[in-house]
């Protein structure tokens, strides 16, 4: 068999689930990325700080499942928001042993402006691609992503 023929038959197909996922996974992350960046935010720091406000303290490990990040990352993304006043970290009531991290009140007035920001993004996408199309992908990856694990109690 030829090499072309090899390289072609192994070769995933355009339209490949993962392919097109991780395309359009890209391109708004690099949309939403490069409007919060001109605020001068992330899109890691914009996830962590709406899973900080998701609840009263998150703890590392609920963070980097939540984030989906290793925890080297989930660290580092805490301790800017940390160093900027965003974000504090207190000892679990529960367990001594474990820190949990609050979102600030000023981290909450960021988070808010962040907020409006991404959805005028969305608005956007969603004038471009229309409303039921982003209403049925929408139902589409509220069925595939996993449900976050609840916090262990």
């Amino acid at each position: 068999m030829a090499v072309e023929q090899q390289a072609t038959r192994t070769q995933a197909p355009v339209s490949s689930l993962v392919e097109l996922l991780s395309v359009v996974s890209r391109r708004v992350a690099r949309g939403v990325g490069a409007v919060l960046a001109e605020d001068g935010a992330s899109l890691d720091t914009y996830r962590l700080m709406r899973a900080l406000a998701s609840g009263p303290g998150r703890t590392m490990s609920e963070l980097c499942a939540a984030l989906c990040v290793p925890a080297p990352t989930a660290t580092r993304l805490v301790d800017g928001l940390a160093d900027a006043a965003l974000a504090y970290r207190l000892p679990d009531p529960d367990d001594g042993r474990r820190v949990r991290v609050h979102l600030s009140a000023r981290g909450r007035t960021r988070l808010d402006r962040l907020e409006a920001l991404v959805s005028a993004h969305e608005a956007a996408l969603t004038t471009e691609l229309g409303q039921a199309r982003v209403a049925a992908l929408v139902t589409a990856l509220v069925d595939l992503a996993p449900p976050e694990a609840p916090p262990p109690g």
